[in-house]
This record gives C-alpha cells, structure tokens and sequence, in this order.
C-alpha cells in the first residue's frame, strides 16, 4: 500500500509540474471571449514570416471554445504556405495556418507578406486538398486508391505531384489538375 501511495504522489507532483510547464507557454482565457463566425479569404504566403500575437482557439472539457494565447513560443509560415485570412486591416492580417498540428496556429503577418493571386496555387502551394482523388505510386504509375484530405505537397513534377496526407507512412502522387486550393474559409474565432 505504501508504494502504491509513493507512485499516486509522485504522480500528482509529475502532473502539477508539466502543467506548471505548459502554462508557462501558454494563457488561457475562457472568460467574457466572444466568439465569431469569419468567412476568411484563401492566401499564400510570400515570403518565410514569423507570426506575431500567435494564439489558437482549443475546446475545453465542456466542449466551449478556449482562446489561448502562445507566450513565449515562436510560429514561423513559410513561403507558399497556405492561410485563411480572418481580418484584414490596413498593415496586417490576422491569418490561420492550414498547416501543421490540430489546432492550427492563428496569429497576424504584414500585409505585403501574402498573395491572393489564385493562379499561383497550383504551381507553387506547399498544401493542398484532395478531395477523392485516385492516388498513384509514381508518375503515370499503378492505381492505389481514392484519397482525401489536406495533403502536404512535397515535389511537382510535369502533371503530377507528390503529397503526404496525415496517417500515411509513405508519399503518394496524384495527377495535378484533380487537386483543389478552394479551402474551407469558415473560421469561429475572437474579433480583435
């Protein structure tokens, strides 16, 4: 019995001091937010940005939505990244990240450090969507199957491109012009 209370408390003391930890980096509020509907503009980045004010907005064990400010951590886009734009104003962009770990990195960037110019997408996007889209184990390669999801581009090559999709071991190559960069640009968030 004496060691099963040795291992609770350590345990307890293990759990408090990562909390203590993680809350360092991070500040929650969850008090007197009040939360949007934004529907946000698709963009690319132009250049490698840090993002400033980064923040993400989390759910909360009363499945209410937390927004979260990241202190003390730096967020960095890179060029041909894909963004949703939530607001604009005359310098900056408050911008959410399609990339990266669930929940995507929010935060703002210069105004002169994105693109809206849809033409670019195809050709030089570093994500992409696929969206039941037949995937192939090389150029003009065999069959593998039907895909979906937000695919992280890798390489392009003449009509192809070779994407990561999250959960495969292994990049796949689907043909070019069945891939689509009209993301979802539905964003609940906080109005700054």
């Amino acid at each position: 019995m004496k060691k099963h209370n040795k291992v609770l408390a350590l345990f307890v003391v293990s759990m408090f001091l990562m909390l203590s930890l993680l809350s360092g980096c991070s500040q929650k509020k969850s008090n007197g937010e009040e939360f949007f509907s934004f529907d946000g503009r698709v963009a690319m980045i132009t250049e490698v940005v840090i993002l400033k004010d980064a923040y993400m907005i989390t759910v909360d064990t009363d499945n209410k939505q937390v927004y979260e400010e990241l202190n003390n951590a730096e967020f960095s886009l890179n060029n041909n990244d894909m963004v949703i734009v939530i607001e604009e104003d005359n310098t900056e962009y408050r911008v959410l990240a399609i990339s990266g770990d669930i929940p995507f990195i929010r935060g703002t960037i210069e105004k002169s450090k994105l693109s809206y110019d849809t033409t670019l997408f195809m050709n030089n996007a570093n994500q992409t969507i696929i969206n039941d889209v037949m995937s192939y184990d090389g150029i003009d390669g065999n069959e593998i199957k039907m895909e979906s999801g937000i695919g992280m581009v890798k390489e392009r090559k003449d009509d192809w491109t070779r994407a990561s999709l999250p959960g495969l071991e292994s990049d796949l190559w689907f043909k070019s012009d069945s891939l689509s960069y009209e993301f979802d640009t539905s964003v609940t968030d906080i109005k700054k």
